[in-house]
């Protein structure tokens, strides 16, 4: 403690926790620490104080922690306090680091009395203190020391903990807590290699693609990753005695998938290879009667039946013939796929009106002519007339 009257009350305590070690010698620094704290700071610091004299060390270790998080700038002589009544509290392997940290914090700020001291208290806590090394298989698991959070930049270790019967747990979504207990001596050393088992059983499946220079790879339809020919996708999938569906798609590229069943305790590999897309298509078409023309985008290209390559996408193809109903229809031929067309003309009928006129004309003129004669009259017979001693007839056409 920074103040004389604080010490004497931890050397006493220091009697009582640790029997075998003498109570330490707390160098005073230029200026007592409880006249270095203003405001907030010195309010939490005055106490824990009080709280110290009463023996009440939880509260005491919250007050002085408040004043070191209120001191500005932080001043790590509050730290001393702070493990001091961790180390009244049993939580040795908490005030030990805790003055680690005042070390490190204060280093340049604390006299070379201030870090004999503190290096010797922590001598002195040793013996109640032991090293433990968590070694967990999955990454990101979550570990517990007698239900006390370990950090997570601490894993694995070595960690410091109280000496004893200490309780490890690890817990992960998706797994099943693990627990161990472990019986600590004090400065002894243990290493703890802990195993989570899933809750649901996985295994792992890699997934090789050729073709594209990257693929997105898909599980039942879900997309789960990315796969490049010379770093394949690795994942974990459900166990099932179903078979699971793996695919791999590319822009540019034709996708690729294979079914597979994944099973306990053994790795499926995939292997998709992508082909590229075809931008062509194959069209065939097929004209009635014989002898029709077929264009196709208004280029001429054969009769009768014409079959070929051509781009994919919609295209325009004519069938004609004289004397028949133009046939026009836009046809979409897919991408590598084959497109037939049949194209049948109707006949044009009306194209046989002249020998139906000649011949109407010709029957038309002869009866005309017919009639003509028809409609003409008889000779008269004679009459008797008074220009003897002949008679005369009806004048008629001079030829």
């Amino acid at each position: 403690m920074r103040s004389s009257r604080l010490r004497f009350l931890f050397a006493l305590a220091s009697v009582v926790v640790l029997t075998s070690t003498s109570p330490a010698v707390y160098a005073q620094p230029r200026k007592p620490l409880s006249e270095q704290l203003t405001g907030e700071a010195k309010k939490h610091f005055d106490a824990g104080v009080v709280l110290g004299n009463r023996k009440q060390w939880d509260a005491a270790r919250t007050s002085f922690q408040a004043a070191y998080d209120a001191s500005s700038p932080k001043n790590p002589r509050v730290l001393f306090n702070v493990a001091i009544a961790e180390r009244e509290l049993g939580r040795y392997a908490a005030a030990i680091e805790t003055f680690k940290r005042e070390l490190a914090e204060g280093k340049g700020q604390l006299t070379a009395d201030e870090e004999n001291e503190i290096r010797a208290v922590m001598t002195a806590l040793e013996k109640y203190v032991a090293q433990v090394t968590i070694v967990v298989n999955e990454p990101g698991a979550e570990v517990f020391i007698d239900n006390d959070r370990v950090p997570a930049e601490k894993l694995p270790g070595p960690i410091n903990v109280p000496i004893g019967e200490r309780r490890i747990r690890v817990s992960k979504a998706g797994f099943a807590d693990a627990t161990e207990s472990v019986q600590l001596a004090g400065g002894g050393t243990k290493t703890l290699n802990i195993s989570l088992v899933p809750l649901v059983k996985t295994s792992l499946v890699i997934v090789e693609v050729q073709g594209p220079p990257t693929a997105t790879i898909k599980v039942d339809g879900k997309e789960v990753g990315a796969a490049t020919p010379e770093k394949p996708y690795q994942g974990r999938v459900l166990v099932s005695e179903e078979k699971h569906q793996f695919s791999a798609e590319a822009p540019g590229y034709v996708a690729a998938s294979s079914s597979g069943v994944v099973k306990d305790k053994e790795t499926l590999t995939i292997r998709l290879v992508l082909a590229p897309e075809q931008q062509k298509g194959k069209l065939v078409v097929n004209a009635k009667p014989e002898g029709a023309t077929i264009e196709i985008d208004g280029r001429p290209v054969g009769a009768t039946h014409w079959e070929g390559p051509v781009d994919a996408g919609t295209h325009q193809v004519v069938v004609k013939k004289q004397g028949f109903y133009t046939w026009s229809y836009d046809v979409d031929v897919p991408k590598g796929g084959e497109r037939p067309v049949t194209a049948t003309l109707n006949e044009d009928r009306n194209t046989s009106f002249v020998p139906w006129l000649i011949g109407t004309i010709v029957v038309i003129g002869g009866a005309a002519v017919a009639a003509f004669f028809i409609a003409q009259p008889k000779d008269e017979e004679p009459v008797p007339g008074n220009l003897a001693p002949n008679t005369i007839g009806t004048q008629g056409f001079r030829f």
